[in-house]
């Protein structure tokens, strides 16, 4: 029995730690997306420069969006790790 919650809370863990590696990863990527966005306002091509922005605030939201859906839902989440 203390085996079985032993290697719940080292997957809990080590999801835990997953989450948080994608999460960092995705916040880089929607700081390019965005960035790309405001070069492409520059450039004048607004159209494509507010969807880049919109893009990328949902990539950076996209883990906190995910666990407000699945709570909303009554599922089980597992907590970033920071």
């Amino acid at each position: 029995m203390n085996n079985l919650l032993l290697a719940q809370a080292s997957l809990d863990g080590a999801m835990s730690e997953g989450l948080g590696i994608i999460a960092r990863f995705l916040f880089i990527i929607a700081v390019v997306v965005i960035a790309h966005g405001g070069w492409q306002i520059r450039s004048g091509n607004a159209d494509q420069g507010k969807m880049s922005i919109v893009g990328g605030l949902l990539l950076g939201l996209a883990v906190v969006i995910a666990e407000a859906l699945f709570n909303a839902g009554g599922m089980p989440t597992i907590g970033i790790s920071r």
